[in-house]
């Protein structure tokens, strides 16, 4: 008699996959190759950071990972031809992809110069644009898989800089429609939004600020990016196989509220 409990560890195994990873030199990049990884699955990890990139890449080897980086900037078209080139050339196959690259400005609609926001809008959209229209094709011959759009809480909501709000709505937006087209060839394409999280992306805010905005959310505390990494693995598994076109909220409840938060902590 079948192992049920074999089956449920099968789904959610990566065993024979080959992931492509974009922004993964650190942060939640990182910990979303360390995810995959954990489950079996090989790992092109892209970034423009070289050496963190290459660290990344000789600590998952050392824990017997199948690994390997190569920099690129994503938002160059000629860059993701050297990502497909290495990864097919690498490991023969790809089946996830992981648009995960992202930058963000700090500047206000009255205050953003057009070069800030379209250096946001080619890495956070553009590039998972050009990903998604490389790599695709080998997802389809490789018998299907899954793509994650890491947007943010700000493509559910918004953000002061108008350039990281309008980019993550976007990619909210192109996920749906990568997801219906795609769907045919067995590629499911999901978004995930990430909230307050513990990553370098943050590290420009004091501890003052840090207390503030973790006290709106309802779990009281910023996110770990492992816990990013997590949701992305298990999006990329056969665990997820009925799940394509979601925007998913990883937030500590931010998108539940905030504002009642605050009302609650009132009183």
């Amino acid at each position: 008699m079948p192992d049920p409990g074999r089956r449920i560890l099968e789904r959610t195994s990566l065993d024979g996959k080959v992931a492509v990873v974009t922004g993964a030199a650190r942060g939640m990049g990182a910990e979303q190759a360390r995810s995959l990884a954990a489950r079996g699955s090989a790992v092109l990890l892209v970034d423009v950071d070289a050496d963190r990139g290459r660290a990344l890449a000789a600590e998952l080897e050392e824990h017997g990972s199948a690994v390997a980086f190569t920099p690129a900037d994503v938002s160059d078209p000629a860059h993701w031809q050297t990502v497909r080139r290495a990864v097919l050339d690498r490991f023969g196959a790809v089946h996830v992809l992981v648009n995960n690259a992202g930058v963000v400005g700090h500047r206000r609609i009255g205050k953003i110069s057009r070069a800030d926001w379209q250096r946001v809008m080619d890495v956070n959209l553009k590039g998972a644009f050009l990903g998604m229209k490389t790599l695709a094709p080998d997802l389809r011959d490789a018998g299907g898989g899954s793509i994650v759009n890491v947007s943010s809480v700000a493509g559910l909501d918004q953000h002061p800089d108008p350039s990281y709000t309008a980019s993550k709505w976007g990619l909210r937006g192109l996920t749906k429609t990568a997801a219906q087209e795609f769907g045919p060839w067995r590629i499911r394409v999901n978004s995930i939004h990430p909230g307050y999280m513990d990553t370098p992306m943050n590290d420009f805010a004091s501890p003052e600020l840090r207390a503030a905005k973790a006290s709106l959310l309802p779990l009281g505390r910023p996110g770990e990016a492992w816990e990013a990494g997590e949701l992305v693995a298990f999006l990329a598994s056969d665990a997820a196989a009925f799940i394509t076109g979601a925007e998913i909220a990883i937030d500590g409840g931010w998108t539940s509220g905030a504002q009642a938060t605050e009302a609650r902590r009132m009183h």
